[in-house]
């Protein structure tokens, strides 16, 4: 009888920790897929870098 407590009890923890990596994923999938959206929205008409990607820095190999 305790063992299938027990049982019955971490099957209910990992389901639990399970969805609950299932539901992070799907969130970042969404967040990741509207800033997606987002940058191709707003530069439709313009060329170019936009100003909040950052500062080009040009660099030399060293051997």
């Amino acid at each position: 009888m305790v063992l299938l407590i027990r049982f019955i009890l971490v099957a209910i923890i990992i389901y639990l920790i399970v969805k609950s990596f299932v539901r992070f994923f799907e969130e970042e999938k969404r967040s990741s897929q509207n800033r997606h959206e987002n940058n191709h929205t707003g530069n439709t008409g313009s060329k170019g870098v936009a100003k909040d990607v950052g500062e080009y820095i040009d660099y030399e190999e060293v051997d």
